[in-house]
């Protein structure tokens, strides 16, 4: 009878922790699904790039807590860079440092050779990755991601509508309509478009229903001209499940300020936006500004930014994502990014995120 009823025992734990809660930023069990909910009524996740290098890609446990002690609040997600220069592979080894801090990895494709910018990328053009040159690879990385099972958020070639990354649109046929696809719609957003819907296809066709797909245009197109609104770029509702948009002040004392301000830029280029038709939840993937900047006050622009993101008639928020770091620049000046860049930006920024509408924990499908 002693036997009979440790059986039972063990059976009854086996499934209570086999079913799970549903809920977490942790694997799932059975059938790799689980795309990223919206959170509910007006609450926000809070994410970040917590200063994982120059190349994005140095990803450790380490510096995704030394970020949560800093700000004194645990992130949703953790942003990285997965560059192709570095080969198309699942990033196995960052996403399980990112598991184990207890965020949701988020994996940033960079189709570039280089991290140079400015410059036409040679090699992963989306060209190529429509005509599938690198089928197999993404093929690779999505059974891979399939096998780990792990929640995973993704987004491909981000900011394209700038004019910075090498894979941009503007690299890729710009505004030529009669070189590629329909005779009406602009080369470069239209390979970019296409390029992303290859890749979701492939991804789809090998069963990793672990990822959600996320499209991630810079708030203001560069250059600010029709071909290159980011509505030409979006792949479309029936491929996207977040959108998600870059949206910063002065990254350098050299830029102007006024004209930066969060507020001012969201209203100005909201059009950017509204003109997608998107119904699916919105997330500032990217934000921030430097420091002792002559026009303004860092402390000042998160003011502005945070106060905008919670109460705007213009987009509801699901998400934002801080970018901490700083750089030098050619000219010898600093980049400073970080929220530590000085007390007052710190105690500025704590005071904001600890509102309770930030959220740490995601919720999946």
């Amino acid at each position: 009878m002693k036997n009979i009823i440790l059986i039972v025992m063990a059976f009854l734990t086996f499934f209570v922790l086999g079913c799970g809660s549903g809920s977490s930023n942790g694997a799932g069990s059975g059938k790799s699904s689980a795309k990223l909910l919206p959170p509910n009524d007006d609450k926000i996740y809070f994410g970040a790039f917590p200063d994982f290098g120059g190349s994005e890609d140095r990803v450790s446990t380490k510096k995704i807590k030394d970020f949560e002690a800093l700000v004194d609040k645990k992130i949703t997600w953790a942003y990285f860079s997965q560059n192709w220069f570095n080969g198309i592979k699942y990033p196995k080894k960052a996403i399980h440092a990112i598991h184990r801090a207890g965020s949701v990895p988020f994996v940033r494709l960079m189709p570039r050779s280089t991290d140079e910018e400015g410059s036409a990328e040679e090699i992963f053009t989306m060209q190529k990755i429509i005509d599938g040159e690198f089928d197999e690879y993404l093929k690779k990385w999505a059974r891979d991601a399939k096998e780990d099972n792990l929640p995973l958020l993704v987004d491909f070639a981000v900011e394209a509508n700038g004019n910075w990354f090498g894979y941009s649109g503007v690299f890729n046929g710009a505004d030529v309509t009669d070189d590629y696809g329909d005779p009406n719609y602009p080369d470069g957003p239209e390979r970019f478009r296409d390029a992303y819907r290859h890749i979701i296809d492939i991804f789809k066709k090998e069963g990793a229903d672990n990822v959600t797909w996320f499209y991630h245009f810079n708030y203001a197109s560069e250059p600010n001209e029709e071909w290159n609104k980011a509505k030409y770029y979006y792949p479309g509702d029936d491929y996207i499940d977040w959108i998600g948009f870059s949206l910063y002040g002065a990254q350098t004392i050299d830029e102007e300020w006024d004209e930066l301000r969060f507020s001012t830029q969201l209203k100005k280029y909201i059009k950017n936006y509204t003109e997608l038709n998107s119904t699916k939840p919105v997330a500032l993937l990217e934000f921030g500004v430097t420091d002792d900047h002559p026009g303004g006050s860092k402390s000042d622009w998160f003011e502005d930014a945070f106060k905008t993101v919670l109460n705007n008639p213009y987009i509801k928020f699901s998400a934002v994502s801080i970018w901490h770091e700083n750089w030098k620049n050619e000219d010898g000046t600093m980049s400073t990014l970080r929220v530590d860049s000085s007390k007052k930006s710190l105690k500025t920024f704590k005071r904001l995120i600890s509102n309770e509408r930030f959220l740490s924990v995601a919720k999946f499908k």
